[in-house]
């Protein structure tokens, strides 16, 4: 019977451990839709990889309890294996994981003599192992309301969220989730995503109001680069997906864009308590399972263009890696230390942070001994960011330069130097009785 286990087998498949739980989300699909079968497998899409899942989890015989309802708007995946077990409960349902071209088309993969092709539902099961492979927990869903659920039944927040495709659906989404980032793929005119040097045109996926300059717009990484199943090993693969279980000798080739590894960076830089830092670099940003197909000289004139259009791409090096960690939906001919990932995902936790401190004195009377209390506490708070600062650069300003006794409004000011950074960043709050 046909199964996806050989695709994570450890010989072949790589994989990370992390001691810090780490979220990501990605819409693999739409609303569930029961299916009904023929020969050729369903005859209707049941609501792409996330459809497939939920019947798998709570419509086959051999899940006994089952795992789950049809009501399910997400399932959350803590390791690789999970995922493979789930979808193997598929392998006796008419052509659902593979099928003969022409014809299945509602399967995860279809194959011709001995060459498999993923569909849209094939490239998402991808997609997914790919990232868990970085060590993260995965939150698949059928639309984003799936990703609220998760929040609300589970009081975590998500981290990151991967936009493989459905990019006007996640974008609007994260417009008002300010502790996430989400990574998108650049697009060509031809539609193939990731392998352009232009970012997405975020002024049509965005809602009308946004401020594609503001910080909203801090939270979109956009990613120049795609990857491709190998048929060898090479320095940047030395192992490549298995797909004899699905197919005995049977061959697979894909290109996918990168944006679940660099969520899986967003993982590995989290493990190391460097999240504030970057996700960039050797150490945190080289990839697992595949093999890359952009990459840029350092010393290029492209560097100077992808950075200026805040599109970020793997350096020329061997192994390849992330030579740039810049947020933003909009190109910029000057950036700032702000425009950094790290750092601009620090200044949002420094924000509510004083924002939180604030809120506890702004019922109280606006004299030395409060503004003394609000400096303590946020000297105090800011002990956790210290590896992250230059701490001798680190200025709170909450006393009479920026207030007046007895005044119903409380003013503080925060101006910190991130460490890998020329320059500093300021946050003003205010808090009027």
């Amino acid at each position: 019977m046909t199964s996806l286990s050989s695709f994570i087998n450890p010989s072949h498949y790589q994989k990370e451990s992390i001691g810090v739980p780490f979220y990501a989300a990605m819409q693999a699909g739409s609303t569930y839709v029961a299916p009904t079968f023929n020969n050729s497998g369903a005859t209707a899409d049941l609501g792409g990889l996330f459809g497939w899942l939920i019947y798998a989890r709570s419509n086959t015989a051999y899940f006994n309890p089952a795992k789950g309802t049809t009501s399910d708007s997400y399932i959350l995946y803590t390791n690789p294996n999970d995922l493979v077990g789930d979808l193997n409960k598929l392998s006796g349902i008419t052509n659902a994981l593979l099928a003969q071209s022409p014809g299945g088309t509602a399967a995860l993969f279809t194959y011709s003599v001995s060459t498999i092709t993923p569909t849209t539902r094939g490239l998402d099961f991808i997609y997914a192992i790919n990232y868990l492979a970085y060590g993260g927990y995965l939150v698949l869903t059928g639309t984003t309301a799936g990703f609220d659920t998760f929040e609300n039944n589970t009081n975590e927040n998500l981290d990151v969220v991967i936009a493989q495709n459905n990019f006007g659906n996640i974008a609007k989404w994260i417009e008002g989730k300010s502790y996430v980032v989400g990574v998108f793929p650049t697009q060509a005119s031809n539609g193939f995503t990731g392998a352009s040097t232009d970012m997405l045109d975020f002024t049509t996926l965005f809602n009308g109001g946004i401020s594609l300059t503001g910080n909203e717009a801090k939270r979109i990484f956009n990613i120049r680069g795609t990857k491709s199943q190998t048929t060898a090993s090479t320095p940047e693969a030395p192992t490549t997906f298995d797909v004899t279980s699905l197919l005995d000798n049977g061959s697979m080739s894909y290109t996918i864009s990168t944006v679940s590894d660099v969520a899986g960076f967003f993982a590995r830089a989290k493990n190391r308590n460097e999240l504030f830092l970057t996700i960039g670099g050797l150490d945190r940003s080289y990839v697992l399972n595949g093999s890359l197909n952009q990459s840029t000289d350092w010393n290029s004139t492209e560097r100077t263009t992808l950075r200026n259009k805040k599109v970020n791409f793997f350096v020329n090096y061997t192994p390849r890696f992330l030579g740039s960690d810049l947020v933003g939906a909009t190109g910029a001919s000057s950036i700032t230390v702000e425009d950094r990932v790290g750092p601009a995902k620090m200044k949002q936790e420094l924000t509510q942070m004083l924002n939180q401190i604030g809120l506890k004195y702004s019922f109280e009377i606006n004299n030395t001994a409060t503004r003394d209390s609000v400096y303590t506490d946020i000297e105090t708070e800011l002990n956790q960011y210290s590896a992250y600062l230059d701490n001798t650069r680190t200025q709170i300003i909450c006393d009479s330069s920026n207030n007046t006794d007895n005044s119903s409004t409380l003013n503080i000011t925060l101006i910190v130097k991130p460490l890998l950074g020329t320059d500093s960043f300021t946050i003003n709050v205010t808090f009027t009785q």
